[in-house]
């Protein structure tokens, strides 16, 4: 099986009109990411019948929604409102982690208490830097601690600060994030795009940390997988594909899953790491150990 553990999904709302939609909500830094000013855009969009199509084409048993890294607790709101019900349509098919905005202090704790107890099974993807507040921050600490009490994990976005130059990049302290890892020991962390590659060594000792694929295709050559299981070892790389992100521009006219999983498939990484980027070491980290069901053994 292969599980997709980063996706994004959106209502028509909100791609038909990006701009409109943006400037109603307040989201400026999320349309210059789908939407730049400039410079190629990249950023494809499916339905979610599309998406369960583009799943059964690529043999993606199960999809991961993350939420987007809002600038405002109420676009956090009205985003797990879309979530709560594709997850609760396709139960055998899609999760969702919630998007978080500290800045809503109470109000953003009581929404994700919420989201767990109507299914979701973590909290993502997060980018304080461009979220409008620290890693140092009491409401953020109180999220990360409930994901623990939960048992669920929290996706970080991380940026590469040597990898080129793109619309909406904000450059990721990564020490500040490492010290959040550190002193969250019971709570189960995710680093987006293979960590920006940075301090991978100081990682390896961290056992609540893993990595996601997502994006990758667009910032590295095929070998990066290898020298992250090197770095970090295959029992602690997630895939993730960034859907419906064109991670493959130079190809892609459309948003697919294939492209990415057979660059990964071709890369010279062997069949038993494949297997636990794939679907293993995803399973091992979310509510459970099995939140949806297996096909191997139902």
């Amino acid at each position: 099986m292969t599980i997709d553990a980063h996706i994004h999904l959106y209502p028509a709302s909100a791609y038909e009109n990006t701009r409109s939609w943006a400037e109603k909500w307040k989201e400026p830094c999320w349309l210059q990411c789908v939407s730049p000013s400039s410079g190629p855009k990249l950023q494809g969009w499916a339905s979610v019948d599309q998406l369960l199509r583009d799943m059964d084409a690529a043999e993606i048993q199960q999809a991961i929604i993350l939420g987007w890294y809002w600038e405002n607790a109420n676009t956090c709101y009205e985003n797990i409102s879309w979530q709560r019900d594709w997850i609760a349509s396709h139960p055998d098919r899609l999760m969702a982690f919630a998007p978080f905005n500290a800045k809503g202090r109470a109000a953003s704790i009581d929404a994700l208490k919420q989201a767990f107890e109507c299914g979701f099974g973590g909290i993502g993807e997060l980018n304080p830097p461009a979220q409008g507040y620290t890693y140092v921050n009491e409401t953020l600490d109180l999220a990360i601690a409930l994901a623990g009490e939960y048992n669920v994990p929290v996706n970080f976005h991380v940026t590469d600060p040597t990898s080129h130059e793109y619309p909406g990049k904000i450059e990721t302290p990564i020490d500040s994030l490492l010290a959040l890892a550190k002193s969250h020991p019971k709570t189960t962390f995710i680093f987006a795009h293979l960590a920006g590659m940075m301090e991978l060594p100081k990682l390896r000792s961290l056992s609540n940390v893993y990595l996601d694929t997502a994006a990758v295709p667009l910032l590295y050559p095929r070998d990066i997988y290898q020298t992250a299981i090197e770095s970090i070892g295959c029992d602690r790389i997630l895939f993730g594909s960034d859907y419906p992100l064109r991670t493959f521009p130079k190809t892609q006219r459309k948003p697919d899953f294939k492209t990415h999983i057979d660059s990964l498939k071709s890369s010279g990484v062997s069949p038993v790491d494949l297997d636990n980027i794939f679907e293993r070491n995803i399973r091992e980290i979310l509510p459970q150990g099995e939140p949806f069901p297996n096909e191997a053994t139902s």
